[in-house]
């Protein structure tokens, strides 16, 4: 499948009709059999995580993104509290499960299967990196995804074979796409200059997503801050959108991204206000030895 290169900038997350309580621990908890954490090589570049039917792993990461997995959360106003290396520093983890679990889990359904896995990673976080935290609903900004006055303009799809292998939507925030594959050799973090450039034509071709899948990419564009998004517009099966638009600043000549949202597919982001669970980390700290 083809990716809009709007993927390769970020992760994107399921956006729910009601925000979508976080991944409380259970008893007694799942763990990996094995685990290894190590800081990242200060000159490696490439940043990729995935789980396979018997392992986690996970390079060039942050905390604050192993957190938002394991826990859950699709927003960073979802989080709260913690040193700042935990946003900044980079490690590189792998947990991998004993022969009868990894048997096991290739069992489950797709849901259990993803809980059990988000599961291990809090009790790698508990044991290795020593987190402590608790949860807290709070009142906070959001944006309610909302079908404009002039209607709503993508056609239903139903010529399109679905673009994922699991067009149903999955009970935990699910990244919308792989992570991109490492980066050739000699590749650099494009410059201010050139990511300027990126971002002056932005283009979202939806044919054969989901609906849930269409409400997650619009959810998490920069423009919306990382405050969370509310689904108000009842939709549900394959949409066919086409969505081009400039990034604030970037010199393009395309509709910003709300005013283009709203003339080319009819949907507008109302801000708001609503209740949201946030995990407060009350302490974390470096990971021990392996």
């Amino acid at each position: 499948m083809m990716l809009p290169k709007l993927f390769l900038l970020s992760f994107v997350f399921m956006a729910q009709e009601t925000p979508v309580p976080l991944l409380h621990p259970v008893s007694p908890m799942p763990s990996f059999s094995v685990v290894s954490v190590r800081p990242s090589k200060p000159d490696d570049e490439s940043t990729h995580s995935a789980t396979n039917s018997d392992s986690y792993h996970a390079e060039r990461t942050t905390m604050k993104d192993v957190l938002a997995y394991a826990f859950g959360m699709g927003y960073d106003q979802e989080l709260d509290g913690g040193p700042p290396w935990m946003r900044n520093e980079r490690f590189d983890i792998n947990g991998k499960l004993d022969a009868e679990e990894a048997v096991a889990i290739k069992t489950m359904s797709r849901d259990d299967r993803e809980e059990k896995m988000r599961l291990m990673v809090q009790s790698l976080l508990k044991d290795r990196f020593h987190l402590t935290y608790h949860f807290e609903a709070r009142e906070i900004p959001v944006y309610r995804l909302q079908i404009a006055k002039s209607g709503f303009k993508c056609p239903r799809d139903t010529t399109s074979l679905p673009a994922i292998p699991d067009p149903s939507k999955p009970r935990f925030r699910w990244s919308a796409a792989p992570a991109p594959p490492p980066p050739p050799p000699g590749w650099h973090e494009p410059s201010p200059t050139e990511r300027k450039r990126m971002m002056a034509s932005l283009h979202m071709h939806t044919k054969g997503w989901p609906w849930w899948l269409i409400a997650t990419s619009l959810s998490h564009q920069p423009e919306l801050s990382g405050k969370p998004v509310i689904d108000d517009t009842g939709l549900e099966g394959p949409y066919e959108c086409d969505l081009q638009w400039s990034q604030e600043g970037s010199e393009g000549t395309n509709q910003y991204f709300f005013q283009a949202i709203q003339d080319q597919l009819g949907l507008k982001l109302q801000p708001s206000r609503g209740s949201v669970e946030v995990l407060v980390v009350d302490s974390i700290v470096h990971p021990s030895e392996n």
